[in-house]
């Protein structure tokens, strides 16, 4: 439990938000805080394995990348994408000085090359005795030191790009082909290690899986990354369509579904190159509360064992099947008023300030129950912490969805600051029609309405009424859908979400109190809701 002590902390009692924090602490603590519980998992490890992880910045990706890689049913080897992409771009930024641009085609052939490097280092670094020995002291001479390092893929693929600058720069009348495949290491070619790879992983029962991980700044640097990205999508499609049953390897992207319109404009023939079967992220609020109960149990189990046995007999009294789910309630205040003066089910006004995913509301649980203010304790949380915990983090998590989108996106900051103050929290479509026009954001954005209006659904600040309550404007938003939502500009009423209600209303706040309006009900986090991902049919596998 020291690594989980390291993990999982007073002031970040649910964990680090992302993954990638959470391996550097090593793979025994990643394992325990991962959850396979969910039906994400076992679609990313069904039999008809998924070629493209795709899903918003904070769901999960690299969690489940992990995950599979500990206990998954194939092998995984993951490559360090960010070493990757930049040697990549290196290479091509030499062979365009030194010889001219490469077509697409090209560029796939050298992720080609790349792939069957890793795939040479995979059979090298699990070769045993029921492997022929001649071809695998063929791939051992080639791998060399590499052969026994726990980033020994990424290693040899980085070699290869190195090499390969070289012998462009070094051997001006070598052709392309032979620039690939001219190239050695431990006096062997790299022709013949990979025939020796190919006969080895052939034998194998379980063929390697090779993982490239999203980068958390992708959206940033993709418009120097266009001519390596559309390269990698033509390989992956030329892999999918002759590796039968991912023999003798087979691969596993991760991608933002923030980008996924820029990667289908990268693309030079999507219908060909974004082969594969997809998963698409989606959680439920149940799935999020179990995931989250889970690591509050750790990290009381780790650090007041005492009082994980009192809250237990607590949670033992709930109406709740799920044990980690009602722990996470028995710490929680039975009810709670918002900032609307709005009582409520402090569970569900956690999360109705996410966008049902798994960064958002560990973010949002650690800024709640690390508030050590007001006799608030991770094992009995005051109404006070709970709000205020919310609303430090709810700020941050708004900005961060605008960054993820800034691509896509760019003028969207801007814009919004031209509707702060000026809306309601729920509103006619044609109020915002209207404001458009006013603060003059056609010329602003560049955008008419409409494509103003989709913007405003895809970063899930506006969702679609569909029902009221006593207390709450029900809507749906985007990001719960696998296609476009869309508004009737003289029938539909709108709702801002409620992690962006105080980023445009906060001087509002006290009369939209007075008057008692209804806060906002996003479909899909109720804490005892039914999967809504059933009825959609977005779990096909």
């Amino acid at each position: 439990m020291d690594e989980l002590g390291r993990i999982l902390t007073a002031d970040a009692p649910f964990g680090p938000r992302a993954t990638e924090d959470l391996i550097h602490f090593g793979t025994a603590g990643a394992d325990l805080l991962f959850d396979r519980s969910n039906l994400i998992y076992a679609q990313t490890e069904s039999d008809s394995l998924p070629t493209y992880i795709i899903g918003r910045k904070g769901a999960g990706k690299t969690a489940f990348l992990v995950g599979s890689r500990i206990h998954g049913k194939l092998p995984r080897v993951m490559l360090t994408t960010s070493h990757v992409y930049a040697e990549m771009l290196r290479v091509l930024h030499v062979y365009n000085r030194e010889r001219g641009a490469l077509f697409v085609d090209q560029r796939a052939d050298i992720w080609m090359a790349l792939f069957e490097h890793v795939a040479v280092f995979h059979a090298a670094h699990t070769a045993d005795e029921t492997d022929p020995q001649g071809p695998i002291q063929v791939l051992s001479d080639y791998v060399g030191d590499a052969v026994g390092d726990p980033d020994g893929a990424t290693i040899v693929a980085e070699r290869f790009l190195q090499q390969l600058q070289r012998r462009v720069v070094e051997e001006p009348g070598a052709g392309f082909r032979d620039v690939i495949t001219g190239l050695s290491h431990g006096r062997v070619r790299f022709a013949e290690a990979r025939r020796a790879a190919a006969e080895v992983l052939e034998r194998r029962a379980r063929p390697p899986i090779i993982v490239m991980d999203n980068l958390e700044d992708l959206h940033v640097r993709l418009p120097e990354l266009k001519e390596v990205m559309a390269g990698l999508f033509r390989a992956v499609g030329h892999v999918v369509s002759r590796n039968v049953d991912h023999r003798p390897y087979g691969l596993q992207i991760c991608l933002p579904s923030e980008l996924f319109d820029q990667f289908h404009e990268i693309s030079a023939s999507p219908e060909k190159d974004l082969q594969g079967r997809y998963v698409k992220i989606y959680w439920t609020a149940r799935e999020l509360l179990r995931l989250t109960g889970t690591r509050l149990q750790l990290f009381l189990r780790t650090h007041h064992p005492s009082k994980l046995e009192m809250l237990e007999r607590k949670a033992s009294l709930y109406d709740e099947p799920i044990p980690e789910i009602a722990l996470l309630r028995a710490a929680l205040p039975d009810r709670i008023h918002s900032g609307l003066d709005i009582e409520e089910d402090p569970l569900a006004y956690l999360l109705r300030h996410t966008q049902l995913l798994p960064r958002h509301l560990i973010q949002i649980l650690n800024s709640v129950f690390s508030r050590r203010d007001r006799g608030s304790v991770p094992w009995e949380v005051t109404p006070a912490a709970v709000l205020s915990g919310v609303r430090h983090a709810e700020h941050e998590l708004a900005v961060s969805i605008l960054n993820a989108y800034q691509l896509s996106y760019p003028l969207a900051t801007p814009a919004l600051r031209r509707l702060t103050g000026r809306l309601d929290i729920s509103f006619p479509a044609s109020r915002l029609h209207k404001i458009y026009n006013q603060q003059g954001l056609k010329k602003l954005t560049d955008l008419d309405f409409d494509d103003f209006l989709a913007m405003l659904f895809t970063l899930g600040v506006v969702g679609v009424r569909f029902d009221q309550t006593g207390r709450y404007n029900k809507a749906h938003f985007q990001y719960t859908f696998d296609y476009e939502l869309v508004a009737q500009e003289d029938v539909d009423h709108l709702c801002l979400h409620p992690l962006f209600t105080r980023y445009l209303l906060e001087r509002t706040l006290p009369r939209l109190r007075e008057l008692r309006v209804h806060a906002t009900y996003p479909y899909g986090c109720d804490p005892k809701g039914d999967d809504y991902r059933q009825s959609f049919g977005y779990l096909g596998a």
